[in-house]
């Protein structure tokens, strides 16, 4: 029994026709009405009975016929996959990466990832941007993206920097660093910093604060949150923070660093470096910084 067998049987009964099945499948109507044949006689039964001019499926022949549904929608996955696995295209993902970019550029991402490697299965783990790169050396996920320190040496890992983002510090409006026309350091140290926060050793730490009075958060997205709740100022990034700047939920305080560059990066696993599903997101992510700013 042949896939191209069962694609003619279930073609002829959507269609009550050899010969509008044959049009369909580019065939012949004898070569149609032979592989129906070979299937008949290896199965040992009539699948239609004819009609008029139309051909009608048997009792058996409309029994078998979500079998035949099911048997051909598996074969075309067979087929896609071993054409994906051909293409150099990973069968597999794992992703760490920070949420310094808005979720709504992720999800665009991960849906045109999926429209155009639709047979690659992928995992993704949001972590603090210092939790990335133990993460892919340690081989917990393939790839990492987000505003990692800087890797002099990360043995087998390739590091890759896709751009510059823009940090701003911010606090909101009605904050007391926001009313003031000139603030300094001493300013910043005597309010709470909200920073992030991260697993060291088995340890949650926070990230370099500025004070010993501040706030901790894993994410960024949290950070801004509470920045923009009035509970203190952050160093945040701008594609994550640029349409709460436009409602005016947040604003830059006058302070001589509150402007300042980190560099979104890619941290590829040897195994992953190359596959073509990271390099197009590597690629698809450099176009979405370009464009936020």
């Amino acid at each position: 029994m042949k896939i191209s067998q069962i694609s003619a049987f279930l073609c002829v009964a959507r269609h009550g026709s050899v010969a509008a099945a044959a049009r369909e499948l580019n065939r012949s109507r004898t070569t149609v009405s032979t592989m129906l044949t070979a299937l008949e006689d290896e199965l040992g039964v009539e699948l239609f009975e004819r009609t008029g001019n139309r051909l009608q499926l048997t009792a058996i022949g409309q029994s078998i016929l979500t079998d035949g549904r099911r048997l051909e929608q598996v074969a075309g996955q067979i087929q896609a996959r071993c054409q994906h696995h051909l293409s150099g295209a990973e069968s597999v993902l794992r992703i760490a990466r920070d949420d310094s970019l808005p979720e709504s550029v992720w999800r665009d991402l991960l849906r045109q990832l999926k429209l155009k490697f639709p047979q690659t299965s992928v995992t993704v783990y949001l972590a603090p941007p210092r939790e990335l790169a133990p993460l892919v050396r340690d081989q917990s996920v393939d790839v990492a993206y987000g505003l990692m320190p800087e890797l002099l040496n990360e043995g087998y890992q390739w590091f890759r920097e896709l751009a510059d983002v823009r940090m701003l510090t911010v606090a909101a409006p009605n904050h007391p660093l926001s009313q003031l026309k000139r603030v300094t350091q001493d300013d910043l140290v005597a309010h709470t910093e909200i920073t992030l926060a991260y697993m060291q050793d088995a340890m949650l730490v926070a990230e370099s604060p500025e004070t010993a009075n501040y706030l901790a958060f894993t994410q960024y997205e949290l950070i801004r949150d509470a920045v923009i709740d009035g509970a203190g100022w952050a160093d945040l990034p701008l594609p994550l923070i640029a349409e709460a700047l436009r409602a005016e939920t947040l604003k830059t305080i006058h302070h001589r660093s509150a402007n300042w560059w980190k560099v979104f990066s890619a941290l590829e696993s040897e195994q992953a470096q190359g596959g073509a599903v990271v390099s197009w997101l590597a690629q698809a992510l450099e176009k979405q910084l370009e464009a936020l700013h």
